[in-house]
């Protein structure tokens, strides 16, 4: 694969997106890759994991700059995540072992992919319940779900790449003050996905299902994208902005389970 202007371009927007609302860098690129471009659903995964840790690393430094990290339930997100990181890259080479990899991943995908428009449509409207919580530290409880949250988020990260930004968001909504500003919410998720997307990229790296040139694709798009959103974070109106993308999730996931009937 040579360098694809259209990629690229695709990656730029969907950075833009990470950069402000910290949501769309498996969820949305994925998906594109897969019917978009026709790239195999565990290259896609392997590579968009890649792609989506260099992403948000440039996206979470501008955050840290602003001061917009809770890094007490980041530290708890990152233990859980990475346990289950863990196991979802054990459970994907043994799909490709029995060699039914291309349909699960992509009934996977649709499946989280929905979970997560679902949880952003819940938040953008306001039918959750407002949070108790106004201490920075909410007990036990908190830090329980904060744990077991992280893990299974990570678990559909490295089997999808889908999960650490619309997931991520609504768990951080469940288990941040209540008077935790959007941009700490958004800087949280962009650092959080960082090393389990790591990872599961370095894994699926060493065994052979990340496409380099893809990859180099995708980042040329996605760094200045992501710097631009990430600089314009909570300048933007976050509950409209959540509505949009949450109907592109619903789009997206539609698209992708289609593609398994039409395979």
């Amino acid at each position: 694969m040579e360098f694809s202007f259209a990629i690229a371009v695709t990656a730029a927007a969907v950075g833009f997106l990470v950069g402000l609302t910290g949501v769309g860098a498996g969820a949305l690129m994925t998906p594109l890759l897969i019917v978009g471009f026709g790239v195999s659903p565990a290259v896609a995964v392997a590579t968009d994991l890649l792609y989506a840790s260099v992403t948000k690393v440039a996206g979470g430094l501008t955050h840290i700059r602003h001061g917009g990290v809770q890094w007490l339930v980041l530290r708890r997100l990152w233990v859980g995540g990475l346990l289950g990181v863990g196991v979802g890259v054990l459970a994907l080479f043994l799909l490709l072992e029995i060699q039914v990899e291309s349909d699960v991943l992509r009934i996977l995908l649709a499946s989280v992919i929905s979970v997560a428009a679902v949880s952003m449509l819940v938040r953008s409207l306001g039918l959750r319940s407002p949070r108790q919580s106004k201490s920075r530290d909410s007990g036990s409880s908190a830090s329980v779900l904060t744990f077991s949250g992280g893990a299974g988020i990570g678990l559909a990260v490295s089997l999808t790449s889908v999960g650490a930004g619309a997931l991520g968001m609504a768990l951080l909504s469940r288990v941040s003050p209540r008077d935790t500003p959007p941009r700490a919410l958004v800087g949280t998720d962009l650092l959080f996905a960082v090393p389990i997307a790591l990872v599961a990229g370095m894994s699926y790296l060493f065994g052979g299902l990340v496409n380099l040139q893809l990859l180099v694709n995708l980042l040329v798009g996605s760094i200045p994208g992501v710097v631009a959103g990430s600089a314009l974070a909570g300048k933007v109106p976050s509950r409209l902005l959540s509505l949009a993308i949450a109907c592109a999730l619903i789009a997206a996931a539609v698209t992708v389970a289609r593609s398994v009937f039409a395979s």
